[in-house]
């Protein structure tokens, strides 16, 4: 079988130096060996916009189609497995297997499969928030989950790194990052979050009309949930002639929606985007979408 590997995948292996190098060069035993383990054979290999995953449609001994996801360990992808599992396909796509790692995967497959992107920007909000719910219950109590209050006061104590790496202002990063910890002191409630929420990551499934795949989980405010989408939705508002009157009115129709405090969830989009390194652009763009509430 030849091996198709996603430009996307190959630019974000190479920062993981020699350890991403041996994993790729090792990848076709790998899906060699999971082939016999797990009584599959693998068809197609997805062109996916993804950087630290390989994946592909493989039938199983039965006929039945599934997704072989393997990933390069990382600390983000650590407990996806676990996550999925947790959600036992309630709003989620299946997990059918997994390695002793958490880091290869057999998930139940999504057909047709098209993601949210396919759809306007109206409709997919509001597949959106009638699919979060689903996903936002109280995790059990030895769940290995990250919580918001230590994932802020890491991007604190990493401020000086932040604002290098991306050239922020100084004083508008450690606003955010500052922001971060008080939200995160007083949460209304803490719950299940998917941690990467965005158009691409929810899927057009049979099962169900959609279904969420690649959670990075998270313990915490539902309004954080928010923020990720928001940043996807930077690029079409960035297009318009006010975008911050139009991202302005996402959040409050996702808030009221979900019935959220739409100053908290613009706060946690304008924390996000210093934490995950949007551009100075948008930081200034969120952080003055918040002033409006």
């Amino acid at each position: 079988m030849e091996f198709f590997i996603p430009k996307n995948l190959k630019r974000g292996i190479e920062e993981f130096g020699e350890e991403g190098t041996q994993w790729l060069e090792s990848l076709p035993f790998k899906v060699h060996q999971l082939e016999q383990e797990w009584g599959f054979r693998c068809e197609q290999m997805f062109d996916h916009s993804g950087a630290v995953s390989w994946v592909a449609a493989v039938e199983m001994q039965d006929g039945l189609s599934a997704v072989l996801k393997i990933g390069i360990p990382h600390e983000e992808a650590k407990y996806e497995a676990y996550a999925l599992s947790f959600l036992n396909g309630e709003g989620a796509v299946r997990l059918l297997r997994v390695s002793d790692d958490g880091f290869s995967m057999l998930l139940e497959r999504c057909l047709p499969g098209r993601d949210l992107w396919t759809l306007s920007i109206d409709e997919a909000d509001a597949v959106a928030a009638e699919l979060l719910p689903k996903l936002w219950r109280k995790p059990e109590s030895h769940a290995p989950f990250v919580s918001l209050e230590n994932l802020t006061a890491e991007w604190r104590e990493d401020i000086t790194n932040i604002i290098s790496l991306n050239g922020y202002y100084a004083d508008l990063a450690a606003e955010a990052l500052n922001l971060g910890l008080k939200l995160a002191s007083d949460q209304p409630k803490k719950v299940f979050l998917h941690g990467d929420f965005h158009p691409g990551n929810v899927l057009a499934s049979q099962r169900e009309p959609w279904l969420i795949i690649d959670p990075k989980p998270l313990i915490g405010d539902p309004a954080y949930d928010i923020a990720q989408w928001m940043h996807n939705r930077y690029h079409c508002a960035s297009k318009s002639r006010n975008p911050i009157n139009v991202l302005h009115g996402q959040i409050l129709r996702f808030a009221n929606h979900l019935n959220l405090d739409p100053q908290r969830v613009a706060g946690w989009t304008f924390v996000k985007a210093v934490g995950w390194g949007s551009s100075p652009k948008a930081v200034k763009t969120f952080h003055e979408v918040m002033q409006l509430f």
